[in-house]
């Protein structure tokens, strides 16, 4: 027994001893194709960082070099063809960050790099070592004009040359830039331009003391002949009369040139409805004091018609059909009629568009209308005539003055609901004031958005109410990173009436939907009322409205970038709340709703789904009517979906 045991034990041994060997050998061979596939692979760049940059930040020399990194989900997936090391490219990107740094006044500056092994050879990081070194200095500045002493008077005393001599980039003390001599050669030129001198003509000249890194600039101005407008030549077809034309220019023979002045009624033309495009040049000519501008001009078609549809969560399905004559009169006053029609509203209305009233930047639109308007607790039929009075101050500034007088009638929707309010037939009268702001001037909003509203209803004793609706609306853009905006907004409106008894429910506030507080649908946020079958059985709850509301947003919107530039995320937190009025403020609490949702850009405008959650929801929110729950887990959700930002 114990033989037969040894000799077992031996037999084991020995297939241990071949298994081991074997699997020794086996993974070897594997070991040895695995370094070999990894010393096939090309090197990628997988890092990029910067030393000894102290001007500049790593996000701004990143910028002008042309190695990149893969983004996060580019690593995840293996997708790193593009960001194959290579050492030429290196070595032009130094030179590139020499250039750079050399523009803006580091004449010294050393750019070196060094390529790293991460854990995994085929993995580099490439380290820029910058050496900047000491910036030139200006040590002497002077603007100096080549003209007699009066014209010379005459220009520094305008408010333009002043506030640019004293804040142009090449003044004593400051880094000498030579990159911005371009850029400050053409601000010191369009000053003259716009004091009338066409024919202007500026030049910085420096002096370099490289062992001192001193530099001495002199600006020279030679303003040459001021210069008058005398003719204009047309070319294109038109249907008014040039004097009409030139008149929405506001283009005068006799008047100073200005650049600015030419610049404006090119954007004029430009934005007037019976023009397609404008151009507006000076063509070679002698130049003297007198100007002949040549203006290129092509209009739209005279009779034009639109079809446009769309889809949204509330909404479900609109459409609208609109129907223009550009021209009606042959003095481009325009005559337009439209429908419009969803689920909710349907629209039809006959406009009048005077373009011209004091001078081009006003204009005034008259219309009649009609409309038909289902909400839950009320039906709406109306009928009515508004006239405004529009005024553009500049591209970004604008105000509107109007008054509206319509006929109303609301029925209680009692098939479905039984409310205690049924106003049946009124009349309203109002003037109404509104503006607009936008800080700058950019496809994407940056900065502050400030829209008023003031509705002033009764003055003329014709309406069957009087009150006075406030209205304002904030918001603010700010970009935090590449393809990213913190946007933000507050809305705030009062109704005051010194009226007793109720208000229509046209005219009251309501908040909740896609557009301003996620997680509510429509309307659906503020005070309700239960509402019942034909039977009693409760069927939900109806909003009422009030005279007081207040909304917020917050929204991080995030685009994807070289991943896939067309998508979107963006996360929110909503809040609101309506009030009977102002005095009744503390009675509801501000609810709030917060979520997720995903953007894609597309050519009719931003796709939007947003999910969103109920944070503090009433028992209205969550359909529970005296203590018995009639709703589900989906009262707590949202989803909207529409196309455009939330605002």
């Amino acid at each position: 027994m114990v033989t037969y045991l040894r000799t077992s034990f031996k037999r084991y041994s020995l297939c241990c001893r071949v298994l081991l060997y074997l699997c020794i050998q086996i993974w070897s061979a594997l070991s040895f194709n695995l370094q070999a596939q990894e010393a096939d692979k090309e090197f990628v760049v997988w890092r990029v960082s910067f030393s000894g940059n102290e001007a500049y930040r790593n996000k701004v020399i990143r910028e002008i070099i042309a190695t990149s990194t893969p983004a996060y989900l580019q690593k995840l997936l293996g997708r790193t063809d593009d960001y194959i090391l290579d050492e030429i490219e290196l070595r032009r990107d130094a030179i590139r960050i020499e250039r750079f740094y050399q523009r803006r006044g580091y004449h010294r500056v050393h750019v070196r790099y060094e390529v790293e092994e991460l854990r995994k050879a085929n993995r580099k990081k490439v380290t820029f070592l910058i050496t900047e070194g000491h910036p030139l200095r200006i040590t002497s500045s002077q603007i100096i004009f080549d003209v007699d002493e009066d014209v010379n008077n005459e220009i520094i005393r305008t408010r333009d040359f002043r506030r640019l001599s004293e804040n142009h980039p090449f003044r004593i003390g400051h880094r000498f830039k030579s990159v911005r001599i371009p850029e400050t050669e053409g601000r010191f030129l369009t000053v003259l331009k716009d004091q009338g001198y066409a024919w202007a003509e500026v030049a910085l000249h420096s002096e370099i003391d490289s062992a001192s890194q001193s530099v001495d600039v002199e600006i020279l101005l030679t303003p040459n002949q001021k210069t008058f407008l005398s003719d204009f030549i047309i070319d294109g077809d038109l249907s008014v009369s040039e004097s009409l034309f030139l008149r929405q220019a506001d283009l005068k023979p006799g008047t100073t040139y200005s650049q600015s002045k030419i610049r404006d009624a090119q954007r004029s033309l430009f934005n007037h409805h019976l023009f397609r495009f404008a151009t507006i040049t000076l063509p070679d000519q002698d130049q003297d004091s007198t100007l002949t501008t040549y203006i290129r001009v092509r209009e739209f078609p005279l009779r034009t018609i639109q079809a446009s549809a769309g889809i949204d969560r509330e909404e479900y399905f609109r459409g609208q059909i609109t129907w223009q004559h550009r021209n009606i009169n042959g003095r481009a006053h325009r005559f337009g009629t439209n429908i419009r029609a969803s689920f909710i509203e349907q629209f039809v209305s006959a406009d009048y568009l005077f373009p011209y009233v004091f001078n081009s930047k006003s204009s005034s639109v008259t219309t009649v209308f009609g409309r038909r308007k289902f909400e839950p607790a009320f039906e709406l039929q109306q009928t009515g005539l508004n006239s405004s009075l529009i005024y553009n101050f500049r591209r970004n500034i604008a105000a509107t003055i109007s008054y509206e007088y319509s006929i109303n009638d609301e029925i209680d929707r009692s098939l479905f609901f039984r409310t205690p309010i049924s106003l049946g037939d009124y009349k309203i009268s109002s003037f109404r004031f509104s503006g607009y702001y936008m800080e700058g001037i950019s496809r994407e909003p940056r900065g502050w958005v400030f829209q008023p509203f003031i509705e002033i209803s009764g003055t003329l004793r014709e309406a069957d109410y009087r009150f006075q609706k406030f209205s304002l609306d904030l918001r603010r853009f700010t970009a935090l990173w590449p393809a990213a905006t913190l946007a933000k907004r507050v809305y705030s409106g009062a109704i005051l009436s010194s009226q007793p008894g109720t208000l229509p429910n046209n005219i009251l506030y309501y908040t909740g939907g896609t557009n301003s507080v996620r997680g509510w649908y429509r309307h659906a946020l503020g005070p309700k009322l239960p509402s019942f079958d034909e039977t009693g059985t409760f069927q939900g709850y109806v909003p009422m409205g009030g005279r007081a509301v207040f909304n917020f947003n917050v929204e991080l919107r995030q685009q994807f970038g070289r991943v896939a530039p067309n998508l979107g995320l963006a996360a929110f937190l909503d809040g609101g709340q309506v009030w009977n009025n102002v005095n009744t403020l503390d009675e509801r609490p501000v609810q709030f709703g917060a979520g997720a949702g995903l953007r894609y850009v597309s050519p009719i405008g931003p796709i939007r789904i947003d999910l969103a959650y109920k944070l503090n929801p009433s028992d209205e929110d969550l359909n529970i009517f005296e203590g018995e729950n009639y709703g589900s887990g989906w009262n707590k959700i949202g989803i909207h979906f529409s196309i455009g930002q939330a605002f």
